[in-house]
């Protein structure tokens, strides 16, 4: 896997809107269902790469620990499923059930959000302010 840097977001740099499908409950989520939360964490993660495997259940304490204070997560894949099918919708939900992932894990096929976020790698974490900036 040839070497990707993350591009670092400029401080205030607004959250992307986003509407994506949640394999888990067929659920469609958008970035305005996150409103009225103090902060957001937008998490670009897979099933299969070697850190998000070792951080899964980081994850899950993270979010288990920082939702009952108001906090809101949204997970999203956007693996390309054809080079790596365990990251399409079928293994998520399957991975959301195994972790007991108390977050929205979303699914995204085409990689716009990834790319509007600036997200080349997994795991990427992007925190934003009540009104929809990064601190």
């Amino acid at each position: 896997m040839p070497p990707s840097s993350s591009k670092a977001m400029p401080l205030g740099f607004a959250a992307p809107d986003f509407e994506l499908s949640e394999p888990l409950t067929g659920k469609v989520w958008k970035l305005a269902d996150f409103e009225g939360h103090p902060a957001l964490l937008v998490t670009f993660i897979c099933n299969h790469g070697p850190f998000v495997v070792h951080l899964k259940k980081d994850i899950v304490k993270l979010a288990n620990d920082y939702m009952p204070r108001g906090i809101a997560i949204a997970a999203i894949s956007s693996n390309f499923v054809l080079t790596h099918p365990q990251d399409g919708p079928y293994f998520m939900a399957e991975d959301a059930r195994m972790f007991e992932y108390t977050f929205p894990y979303l699914y995204e096929e085409t990689q716009e959000v990834a790319r509007a976020y600036g997200a080349v790698c997994t795991p990427e974490l992007y925190m934003f302010k009540k009104n929809g900036n990064q601190p």
